[in-house]
């Protein structure tokens, strides 16, 4: 589905931005730039998810899991 938005852009910022981003149009620009952003967030929920997946498959090894199943560990 497409949209047709108006929007005000700073001009020096859309051409840093053409430059940047290696495109001629206004459309492309914002395009690619929303693209970039949404894989950007995406990859790092990826890499977080990892991270946090790594660590509790460490965990074990990091507290004592009988300990903390006591009832002593919770009075």
């Amino acid at each position: 589905m497409r949209r047709r938005t108006t929007i005000e852009i700073d001009d020096a910022l859309l051409e840093r931005a053409k430059a940047a981003l290696g495109v001629r149009t206004t459309r492309a620009t914002v395009e690619e730039a929303l693209r970039r952003a949404a894989d950007q967030v995406a990859g790092e929920h990826e890499r977080l998810a990892t991270a946090q997946s790594a660590y509790l498959d460490r965990l074990a090894s990091l507290v004592d899991l009988e300990t903390l199943r006591s009832d002593e560990m919770w009075q």
